[in-house]
């Protein structure tokens, strides 16, 4: 599984939409390697997503004062 599919399945979580046929896919690629690489890249969006959150309303917080 590459990187990309990885960061794609990741994304539909956060959405809450995958197809089973890639939620299976998943399945059977943590059973073989674990789950460390979902983790690790959860986390990263999760902190881009909030630099990205923060940035957008500290702009707006400062155009509007």
């Amino acid at each position: 599984m590459r990187i990309f599919s990885i960061i794609q399945s990741v994304l539909a979580a956060f959405f809450g939409v995958q197809s089973n046929k890639n939620l299976n896919k998943d399945g059977d690629f943590i059973e073989k390697n674990g789950f460390k690489y979902f983790l690790i890249v959860g986390l990263i969006i999760t902190l881009i997503l909030s630099v990205l959150l923060f940035t957008v309303v500290s702009f707006i917080i400062d155009k509007s004062t």
